[in-house]
């Protein structure tokens, strides 16, 4: 377990919790990269709980930034429009099912550095598929967010929804695998990103749920860890920020790119 009880764990937690802050939300996979860093620091524990715990962090953020745009769901929603909600609930059923069904699976995969240097190269063909779909549409600038209603359709949803699943694998990044298939599907931009980050809420909150009371039960949840949530959380709105503005740029090949390289070197180091 990684608790507080040695100062170079507490040190170590805070690296995660960075790491977990800055590539949360840029498409280059948290969860691989929090894998390699607990297998090259030497990290033992529940790795998948205290990833999923540091998921607390980045999910605030989420709140913060798209908090009107939640709002405004949950208001057409008891207005009676449940337009957008269902989407959002077929959006999360693949990643629901998935995970529960194959929760064994995942839950030894994410003690795999090769697994998650593998998972990179696999995010890496999402951004480039989803770069190539954003060019072909003739890198439109980034349009209105109340776009959106208007373009995703049940299809869509239920598309993105099994790219988010996908995702659970350690080093395929949650976020660019959504944006990318949205954007290979003719959704613009920010729509792609805003019904993305959207479907995070209800993703990331399950995953909380099914893993961080166990951890808390385990004494696992101390002041570090609960630090290290709250450096996520103000990291992540940075992160977050970050990649909306750079979302029409090209910043898929950059992320492309970087994943390809690091998961390169991790294959090489990783035994």
């Amino acid at each position: 377990m990684l608790t507080a009880a040695a100062s170079s764990d507490t040190v170590s937690l805070f690296v995660l919790a960075l790491i977990q802050g800055v590539t949360e939300f840029l498409p280059v996979s948290s969860d691989g990269h929090l894998v390699l860093a607990q297998t090259w620091l030497g990290l033992e524990g529940p790795h998948l709980a205290i990833d999923v715990a540091l998921h607390l962090g980045t999910l605030g953020a989420v709140l913060v930034i798209f908090w009107r745009d939640l709002a405004s769901v949950l208001r057409r929603a008891l207005g009676g429009d449940l337009g957008e909600l269902g989407l959002l609930f077929l959006g999360s059923l693949p990643a629901a099912l998935i995970g529960l069904g194959l929760h064994d699976l995942f839950e030894r995969l994410f003690e795999s550095g090769r697994a998650a240097a593998l998972g990179l190269f696999v995010t890496a063909g999402f951004l480039l598929v989803g770069e190539r779909a954003r060019r072909e549409a003739g890198g439109a600038r980034i349009q209105e967010s109340a776009a959106a209603e208007r373009i995703l359709g049940w299809r869509d949803a239920l598309w993105i929804g099994t790219m988010q699943a996908l995702a659970i694998l350690p080093g395929v990044s949650r976020s660019g695998t959504t944006i990318a298939t949205a954007l290979a599907r003719g959704i613009p931009a920010t729509p792609a990103a805003r019904f993305s980050f959207l479907l995070s809420i209800p993703a990331v909150s399950g995953a909380v749920l099914l893993k961080v009371p166990g951890l808390v039960r385990d004494g696992g949840f101390g002041t570090e860890l609960a630090l290290a949530v709250v450096l996520t959380f103000l990291v992540g709105i940075v992160a977050l920020r970050v990649l909306l503005s750079f979302l029409g740029r090209g910043a898929f090949l950059w992320c492309a790119g970087y994943c390809l390289v690091l998961g390169s070197i991790a294959l090489c180091l990783t035994p």
